[in-house]
């Protein structure tokens, strides 16, 4: 284990590693603990006993599932270092990390080049206000074959010419050469002293003081040209782009230097941003200067479940300092807490840091129950008015319907789920009061497998799956009146309502109105919430499919009443049936959530993809030329026709395409589909 220090914010380096599956994040973590002396093996994800990939379901898949935390010592600088999941299916733990950090370092694979995530992250991490490099990673496997070329150019392409390389491979991929050292050698590709001039030109451009000196023709000191570097990376003004070949460990301390001399600080970086209520719902976005002497501010970025220490918060300190003893509020909460011990992370260890942590640290505390992810942590005596900044998140559209397969674990499951939601912005736990179904949601198949291996390990609970049934809602497309007398004698008193009511459409997500224009008596006014309790009871319920209704409103205008027999719950049956009259009369419609897609595959399967969207009821939007002969396909579908995509995708490209996809939008089910919806709900009404 490292020593466990404490290091002022000019000291302190926060990097996250991000991009999309396979190209290397885990070894290229694995190989910068063991250059820093932190561990004295490098292991393999391969063998499964990485410093980052600690949790069985990582190892069990063999690739990174949740984001870890790590952290190094190198030339007198900590580096903490957030090694993330690189599968689409995982990309709210990449997102999460983000707002710890000041500089996102985006691993491309040399081999495959620019991927879904790639391009996802890299501009995600723009729109957080980070700094960014590129690492080319696997360098040796394309030596010599033109490949580096054609990817340099490739992101070039894509991303601007803000990006710079600033080494280069040489000696096929065993070596690199540093392009900001004027000590100039050969490189296997590219001209160094050109790529150097290239880059010395766009970071001047940030100086007017440098660039009067370099269009005078002087010679710009090493010192002034890195000041000059690092102020342009932060301003996003230029995007350095490194090699690796991380299993052989090659150009790591080339890249550990960059991030140690040019990586900027939590004090030379752009300011945290927290944002904080001003006028009624308003909300103003605040810079929070990274000041060690300020009152405590620290943003909750990551909860997990240690089974060894129970709940565990990573937490980013953005002002002030902690300690062992220090008093924090949680959120809007009244009750102080004290942090306990304060923790370093480094993969599944937690050593306690003994000094003080100051602002810009990434650390631990544990067993306070009462901390939740993206919570600001502040003094006792100090008004929480402020909330974290949040990257925007994927909507998690693939879902299951889980069953526990023991009885009597309803309550532990929920429990389990509940904690499991907190780790994962994209993981989402619903009940469904139509069908009675425990719903979870996520971003892919694959992050709903890994998340139920996570209960089934930690909380040694199994649940059996299936697919729900999709949201659809009901509504109606003309207007129409609807009527029912309820009468019912049984002997003794009896039970006597009756409602007239008028319903009409509203414009597509207005929900639902209630008017009342009873006049004269005909229904008592003590009867007509009891009316509208009817009334909701169908707008919950459904109709003619059992969907729940929206879009309408619902104009009480006449009924009767009887002085004896008249009930709350005869009006209550009066106005259910009433209503479910007048939509059957009002061209009753089901619509259907519509998601937006982007499918990225190699340009032959572009006919397949779109053939086979087109008989899903899809609608394609464009087709996008990108680098490497990839396409991106833009189109929107209803969700119930890709509810199983990705494995459809996986069988037409042989596993070489990839698709996001977030909801849109509800849109009317064309009728023929309608009607063996309504079908097969009617033997189940019947029942009844």
């Amino acid at each position: 284990m490292p020593a466990v220090g404490s290091y002022r914010p000019g000291d302190i380096r926060n990097i996250v590693l991000v991009g999309h599956g396979g190209a290397g994040k885990t070894t290229l973590a694995e190989a910068m603990l063991h250059r820093c002396g932190i561990i004295t093996r490098m292991g393999t994800v391969e063998e499964a006993n990485t410093t980052s990939d600690f949790e069985p379901e990582a190892k069990q898949h063999k690739h990174s599932t949740s984001a870890t935390l790590l952290y190094a010592t190198h030339a007198g600088k900590e580096i903490n270092l957030i090694d993330t999941p690189g599968y689409p299916d995982f990309i709210g733990q990449a997102l999460a990390a983000l707002p710890a950090v000041e500089t996102a370092v985006i691993v491309v694979n040399a081999e495959t080049g620019i991927e879904v995530n790639t391009r996802r992250l890299y501009h995600a991490a723009g729109e957080m206000g980070l700094a960014r490099m590129i690492v080319i990673n696997k360098i040796d496997k394309v030596a010599g074959s033109g490949r580096i070329e054609e990817l340099v150019e490739s992101l070039k392409e894509m991303f601007g010419p803000q990006l710079h390389c600033i080494n280069l491979p040489k000696d096929y991929g065993r070596d690199v050469v540093d392009c900001f050292d004027e000590d100039h050698g050969s490189a296997d590709f590219g001209d160094v002293k050109a790529i150097h001039q290239e880059m010395v030109e766009s970071v001047v451009e940030i100086d007017d003081a440098q660039m009067e000196k370099y269009l005078s023709g002087e010679n710009i000191p090493l010192a002034d040209l890195r000041a000059c570097f690092i102020k342009a990376m932060n301003a996003g003004h230029v995007v350095p782009i490194l090699f690796t070949a991380a299993k052989g460990e090659v150009g790591i301390d080339d890249l550990l230097h960059i991030l140690v001399e040019e990586a900027p600080s939590p004090e030379t970086a752009k300011s945290r941003r927290l944002s904080r209520k001003v006028e009624g719902d308003e909300t103003e976005v605040v810079e929070i200067p990274c000041d060690a002497e300020k009152p405590l501010l620290a943003h909750v970025f990551k909860v997990t479940t240690d089974p060894y220490v129970g709940k565990l918060a990573m937490i980013r300190i953005l002002q002030g300092k902690m300690d062992n003893n220090t008093q924090f509020i949680c959120g809007d909460e009244k009750k102080a807490h004290k942090t306990g011990h304060v923790l370093k992370v480094e993969g599944r260890d937690h050593p306690e840091l003994t000094a003080v942590a100051y602002a810009g640290d990434l650390v631990a505390l544990s067993k306070v129950e009462e901390i939740h992810v993206d919570q600001i942590l502040h003094e006792p005596g100090t008004a929480n008015q402020w909330k974290a900044v949040s990257p925007k998140y994927p909507m998690p559209m693939f879902s299951l319907a889980i069953e526990p397969k023991s009885r009597g674990d309803d309550v532990k499951i929920s429990g389990a789920l509940h904690k499991l939601s907190e780790e994962d912005p994209t993981f989402r736990v619903t009940h469904d009061v139509q069908t009675h179904e425990l719903v979870v949601h996520g971003v892919g198949d694959l992050h709903l497998r890994v998340m139920l291996e996570k209960m089934k390990n930690r909380f040694n609970l199994e649940v059996i799956t299936k697919p729900p049934k999709i949201a659809y809602k009901e509504t109606i497309t003309a207007k129409a009146e609807g009527h029912y007398r309820h009468k019912k004698q049984t002997g003794g008193a009896g039970q006597f309502g009756e409602v007239f009511l008028r319903v009409e459409p509203l414009e597509r997500g207005k929900g639902f109105e209630f008017v009342n224009d009873v006049f004269g008596g005909t229904i008592p006014g003590q009867y007509i919430p009891s009316v509208e309790k009817g009334v909701h009871d169908i707008l919950s319920g459904g109709a003619i499919a059992g969907y729940p209704v929206q879009d309408i409103r619902v104009s009480v205008y006449d009924g009767k009443y009887h002085p004896v027999d008249s009930k709350d719950i005869a009006f209550r049956t009066a106005g259910k049936y009433a209503l479910k009259d007048a939509i059957t009369k009002a061209r009753p419609s089901l619509l259907e959530p519509i998601v937006n897609m982007e499918i990225t595959v190699p340009e032959k399967y572009v006919g397949d993809i779109t053939g086979d969207l087109n008989g899903r009821r899809g609608r394609i939007n464009g087709v996008d030329t990108m680098p490497g002969a990839m396409s991106m396909i833009r189109a929107v579908a209803p969700l119930a026709e890709v509810m199983t995509y990705n494995n459809q995708l996986r069988s037409v490209t042989s596993g070489q395409g990839s698709f996001v996809m977030e909801f849109s939008h509800y849109d009317v089910v064309p009728p023929q589909v309608q009607a063996k919806i309504v079908a097969a709900w009617k033997p189940k009404e019947e029942v009844e």
